[in-house]
């Protein structure tokens, strides 16, 4: 870079350069380091703003206090010769099975999908009237994905429930039954009031029960889905309980965490 230094005569407001040097007034010179290196010394130091960094963005939600397991639990261990009925999803209202519940009066616990509400609230109120209703994700998605949105899947469900159903599920029952173990799961379920997972021992489907151990067991939970055959099912997992020695029991009794139910 080149200096445009004066010699010895102040140059007039807009004259050019050009012109100044034409006229002998102004000369051309080299930069001098020194000089350069002096000037630089003596201007006062420049204080720039710190950078703005957007926030790190991630899928895996980072630990928080008060952070803690949540149970998962695939049988209740307890004396009582008790087994559980869970029903999954609600795709399907199954009028028969609805009737077969209230005639015998079945502590339900039936975990539902968000979606498959919509103005179907009171067939769900009436089969679970003697056991529960809690979360089963709000599309089915799995939570084994890591593409999966958590906090919708979990926490929306909540908020519907509790608008469909006046209270908040606290037991949670993961799609597929994939993921229950993942931080993210855990971290955004305690986060909105889950308190237990539940998975289960055994199935029935069309109109058979298939176990995990040989036989049913005290605190036995068996896995069911609101389809069209539910009332097959059904009647499957009741003579299925008794043929073992066991009744039909209210899963919300025996989990070691106290129901919030109220809240």
């Amino acid at each position: 870079m080149t200096v445009l230094r004066a010699r010895s005569v102040v140059v007039a407001t807009g004259v050019p350069a050009l012109f100044a040097l034409l006229a002998g007034i102004l000369t051309v010179t080299a930069p001098n380091p020194v000089a350069q290196a002096e000037e630089v010394a003596a201007a006062p130091a420049v204080v720039r703003p710190p950078l703005a960094i957007a926030p790190f963005a991630t899928t895996r939600a980072l630990p928080q206090p008060g952070y803690r397991p949540i149970p998962v639990t695939d049988r209740m261990r307890t004396a009582d010769r008790v087994a559980f009925i869970t029903i999954d999803d609600g795709v399907h209202k199954d009028p028969d099975a609805l009737a077969f519940v209230e005639e015998r009066q079945l502590p339900v616990t039936a975990f539902l999908s968000a979606w498959t509400i919509k103005d179907q609230a009171e067939y769900f109120t009436r089969i679970a009237a003697w056991g529960s209703i809690q979360n089963h994700s709000a599309t089915h998605a799995s939570f084994a994905d890591e593409t999966t949105d958590l906090n919708h899947e979990i926490c929306y469900s909540q908020k519907a429930m509790r608008k469909a159903f006046g209270s908040k599920p606290w037991m949670l029952r993961p799609p597929y039954g994939a993921g229950a173990d993942r931080f993210g799961t855990v971290l955004t379920a305690q986060r909105c009031g889950i308190r237990e997972i539940v998975m289960w021992d055994a199935t029935v489907s069309d109109g058979k029960v298939r176990l995990a151990t040989g036989k049913l067991r005290p605190g036995s939970i068996l896995l069911l889905h609101f389809g069209p055959d539910l009332a097959r099912d059904l009647k499957a997992a009741v003579r299925a309980i008794h043929d073992a020695g066991l009744t039909p029991g209210r899963l919300a009794d025996y989990l070691p965490t106290s129901s919030p139910e109220a809240s």
